[in-house]
C-alpha cells in the first residue's frame, strides 16, 4: 500500500542518517556530530533532516536507544544459547558477550558509556527502558544463582552500604528491575570492574601489557565471580 511504501522509505532515510552519524562519531567523536555535517555526508540539505528528526538531540536519542537495544539483543542471545541454563557458565557466557559486543561496536559503546555529549540530556522515559532490558539479563542471572545457593555473597560484598542499598531499592521499585537489591549490587560491582577492562582495550591501552585480552577478560570474569561468592567451578 502507498502509505506503507512511504513509511518504508522514511525508515530507510532514517537509517541512512543514523549510519552517517555513526561514521562521523567514529571519525571525530561525539564532538563532530552535527546535523549540518550529517547532511553533507548524505548529500541532503540540513533543513531536510528535520523531516526525519526534529533536532540533533532527537537523533542522538535514537542512536542511544538503538545501541542499548542491540546490546540487550546480544546479551539475550548469549543467555539463550549458553550451555547450562541457570549456571555460572551461563552468566560467564553473557559477560563475555558484553565485551564482544563492545569491541564489535566501539562507536555505539562509546556513545552510551563514553564522554557525555555537551548540552545533551537523555530523556529518561525513552532511554532507560532499553538500559534496563540489557542489564536485567545480567542481574537476573545473578539473582538465579543467589536463589539456587550457587552464589552466596562473600565478604566484603555481603554487606551493602545502607545509602547504596536505599538507592538500589529505589531503582528496583521505580524501574522494575526483577531482582533483589543484593543481586543488583553484585551486578554493579561486577560491571564497574569489567567495564574498566573493556575501556582500556577499546583505546588499546591494555594490549601492550597483557597481549591476549580475551583470555585475560575471561579469567577476570571467573575471578570476579569467585570473589563475589561463587561456590562451584565454572
Amino acid at each position: 500500500m502507498p502509505s506503507e511504501r512511504v513509511e518504508q522509505r522514511r525508515e530507510g532515510v532514517r537509517e541512512e542518517i543514523k549510519q552517517a552519524a555513526r561514521r562521523l562519531m567514529a571519525e571525530h567523536g561525539t564532538a563532530g556530530l552535527s546535523l549540518r555535517a550529517i547532511a553533507r555526508e548524505i548529500n541532503m540539505l540540513p533543513s531536510g533532516l528535520y523531516h526525519y528528526y526534529g533536532s540533533l538531540d532527537d537523533l542522538i536519542t535514537a542512536l542511544i536507544v538503538d545501541a542499548f537495544n542491540a546490546l540487550a539483543d546480544a546479551l539475550e542471545a548469549a543467555r539463550e544459547t549458553a550451555a547450562g541454563p541457570g549456571s555460572a557458565a551461563q552468566l560467564t557466557a553473557v559477560l563475555e558477550a558484553y565485551r564482544r559486543w563492545a569491541m564489535t561496536h566501539p562507536t555505539d559503546f562509546q556513545l552510551i558509556y563514553g564522554n557525555p555529549i555537551p548540552g545533551y540530556a537523555a530523556p529518561r522515559e525513552i532511554t532507560v527502558p532499553p538500559v534496563i532490558r540489557g542489564f536485567s539479563v545480567i542481574v537476573g542471572l545473578i539473582e538465579n544463582l543467589l536463589q539456587s545457593g550457587v552464589l552466596e555473597a562473600a565478604p566484603p560484598y555481603d554487606v551493602i552500604p545502607p545509602e547504596v542499598e536505599a538507592r538500589l531499592q529505589t531503582l528496583i521499585e521505580r524501574d522494575g528491575y526483577p531482582v533483589s537489591a543484593r543481586a543488583l549490587f553484585l551486578g554493579v560491582v561486577g560491571w564497574t570492574q569489567l567495564h574498566g577492562i573493556i575501556m582500556l582495550e577499546m583505546f588499546n591501552h591494555i594490549q601492550p601489557v597483557i597481549g591476549d585480552v580475551e583470555t585475560f577478560y575471561r579469567a577476570q570474569v571467573i575471578n570476579l565471580l569467585k570473589t563475589l561468592g561463587l561456590k562451584t567451578a565454572i
